[in-house]
């Protein structure tokens, strides 16, 4: 696992000791964000972003690499939150980064408002259009904010009245789509 662009470009970055975290493939990642910053939206750089089930933390660290201007890591589990941790200290972009264990489906940040959302659950677990609908609840997205949301390919997903799909791609067993904040 390494950091496709930006800064810290080719910088190799701590993997998991087990296979409960499943990170996103450097292949996927690097699509990805060329999606992000040559399509629609406000693009990384300057932005805030939100990494929900951040596993690696491998989605908010290319954003970090790329010039965003701060990434709150959401994960529910310790090890993985340990993890991101020492990632971003291989960047030295900690500073630039807030680090909560927490529940992704309930999560809110009071006063803060993403421009883009990772949203990044195990599969096959239902987890999508709950965060989604937390999100639009907790008033977390600016009108126009970006959500990329990596799922199953064989999952049918609900994205809510409240976001409209831009794109989606298939590659192998796993989709993105990337959604428009509608309010």
């Amino acid at each position: 696992m390494r950091i496709i662009g930006g800064t810290y470009r080719g910088k190799k970055l701590i993997t998991p000791v087990d296979d409960l975290i499943r990170p996103t493939t450097d292949r996927m990642r690097e699509t990805l964000f060329n999606m992000l910053e040559h399509g629609n939206g406000p693009g990384i750089r300057g932005s805030k972003i939100l990494d929900l089930f951040a596993g690696t933390g491998a989605l908010g660290i290319e954003a970090l690499s790329r010039g965003a201007a701060h990434v709150t890591f959401v994960d529910n589990n310790s090890r993985s939150m340990k993890l991101i941790k020492q990632n971003t200290d291989l960047i030295k972009s900690s500073e630039n980064a807030s680090f909560i264990v927490a529940d992704a489906v309930k999560f809110k940040y009071p006063g803060t408002v993403y421009d883009v959302v990772f949203i990044d659950p195990p599969y096959r677990k239902n987890l999508v259009t709950p965060a989604l609908t937390n999100l639009h609840e907790k008033g977390l997205l600016n009108t126009n904010s970006i959500a990329v949301i990596e799922y199953g390919s064989d999952e049918e997903i609900d994205f809510t009245l409240h976001f409209g799909e831009i794109k989606s791609r298939k590659m192998g067993d796993a989709t993105f789509s990337l959604l428009e904040y509608l309010a």
